[in-house]
C-alpha cells in the first residue's frame, strides 16, 4: 500500500513539474547575419511563443503563464492562437516594432480524459 501511494506521489509531482510552462524567445536583426526577412519596412526582431499545459476534457488544470513567461499558472486557458498572438505582439510593441508580418501559429493536444496541450507561435516584427 505504501509503495503505491509513494508511486501516486511520484507521478502527480511529475505531472505539476513537466505540465504548464511558456517560452517567449527573440531573435534580434543582428541575428539575422546580414539577411533582410521582408521587402518593406525595417526589421526589429523575429518573435516565437510557445506554450503548453495539462487539461481534464476541456478545463484547463495547469498551463503556462501569458504574462510572467516561464511560471505555471493554474485554471487559466493559455494554449491558444489567441494568447499566443497576444505575447508576440505584446513583445514586438515592447522592442519598438509597428507591424507584425508572417504570424504562423499552431496548436495540438492528446489525450482523452487529461489531455496535453501544446500551441506554438511565430512572426517577425518590422518598423
Amino acid at each position: 500500500m505504501y509503495k503505491k501511494i509513494m508511486m501516486f506521489g511520484a507521478a502527480v509531482f511529475a505531472a505539476v513539474v513537466f505540465s504548464g510552462c511558456s517560452a517567449l524567445q527573440t531573435a534580434d536583426k543582428d541575428d539575422l547575419n546580414g539577411m533582410e526577412l521582408t521587402t518593406s519596412g525595417t526589421p526589429v526582431a523575429h518573435v516565437s511563443a510557445t506554450t503548453h499545459g495539462l487539461y481534464f476534457l476541456w478545463f484547463p488544470l495547469i498551463t503556462g503563464s501569458d504574462t510572467e513567461v516561464g511560471m505555471p499558472c493554474f485554471l487559466k486557458d493559455t494554449v491558444s492562437a489567441a494568447t499566443l498572438t497576444d505575447m508576440i505582439t505584446g513583445k514586438g510593441k515592447e522592442m519598438g516594432g509597428k507591424r507584425v508580418i508572417d504570424l504562423v501559429t499552431q496548436s495540438s493536444s492528446k489525450g482523452l480524459l487529461f489531455k496535453y496541450c501544446y500551441a506554438t507561435a511565430s512572426g517577425t516584427v518590422i518598423k
